[in-house]
């Protein structure tokens, strides 16, 4: 099997800067000045990783935090996946602490929503509210975890997911990369491993596209006969035109029967190769 993907990046409508990042097969975006960024890759499902980051802390210390986060990351086998993930979130939270530590205190985090295939098999792996879904059949499933007290409230059954999209506390992250060990040790959610088929899909995103759009629209995107690269843009511009309050990233991946190619490309959106 091949996997088709596409990230795009967006500042949003209200904020000046991007706090967001991603990771597609090693490419990142790593002049943080460059506000709106987009790449796409065909590649084989053989060690195949991708991740959105959502950046904290203004002034630049969340565009540091979350290019930090992506940084943390190295492809692997499924078998070593997990481990894997454990040790680029004990990574990406020494150096952002060791960052906070350098700036007199000054906080900043990040979220991370990682996603790895290889073999034919995948596995999530989330800190924070970024979020993973898997689309199959045409039914949408969020295989990560919200760590946000509105997840907690959900988790309890005081809060359903629909009062929760709503709810005053779903910004209250409860865990994120950023937190010293001696005031709580962090540790991601995993999903469980799933057994890839052709047409299965998924979507990497901030909370910057969740909060703007709804997970019936993901689901209409994602089901739909465009690229990766389309579904991307398409799902950013929702967020948009919805109002656009955040930094928004989209990171849309297909499964194919063919082979992949593995090559990766930068595009000026629009379906346009840049």
């Amino acid at each position: 099997m091949g996997i088709r993907a596409a990230a795009v990046t967006h500042p949003g409508k209200v904020r000046a800067n991007n706090e967001d990042n991603f990771y597609l097969q090693g490419h990142i975006r790593e002049n943080v000045e460059q506000k709106e960024a987009a790449f796409a890759c065909f590649a084989r499902d053989s060690r195949f990783l991708a991740a959105v980051a959502d950046g904290m802390g203004g002034q630049a210390f969340g565009e540091k935090a979350s290019l930090t986060a992506v940084r943390a990351l190295r492809p692997c086998r499924i078998e070593e996946a997990e481990q894997e993930a454990l040790d680029a979130v004990a990574r990406a939270n020494g150096r952002i602490c060791g960052e906070i530590t350098q700036n007199g205190g000054r906080r900043m985090g990040s979220t991370l929503a990682a996603l790895y295939i290889d073999g034919g098999r995948a596995l999530c792996c989330n800190i924070g509210d970024s979020r993973c879904y898997f689309l199959r059949g045409g039914e949408l499933f969020q295989i990560s975890t919200d760590h946000n007290k509105a997840g907690r409230l959900v988790e309890l059954g005081v809060l359903t997911p629909e009062q929760a999209a709503r709810h005053s506390s779903r910004h209250e992250l409860t865990r994120h990369l950023g937190i010293f060990p001696e005031e709580m040790v962090i540790a991601p959610s995993f999903s469980e491993t799933l057994e890839l088929r052709p047409g299965d899909a998924f979507l990497l995103c901030s909370d910057g596209l969740t909060d703007m759009v709804s997970d019936a629209d993901i689901a209409n995107f994602l089901t739909g006969e465009g690229t990766p690269e389309q579904q991307a843009e398409a799902l950013v511009d929702l967020a948009l035109q919805n109002g656009g309050r955040d930094n928004v990233t989209a990171l849309a991946i297909r499964v194919e029967k063919t082979s992949g190619l593995g090559f990766g490309r930068l595009w000026n959106g629009k379906g346009k190769q840049g």
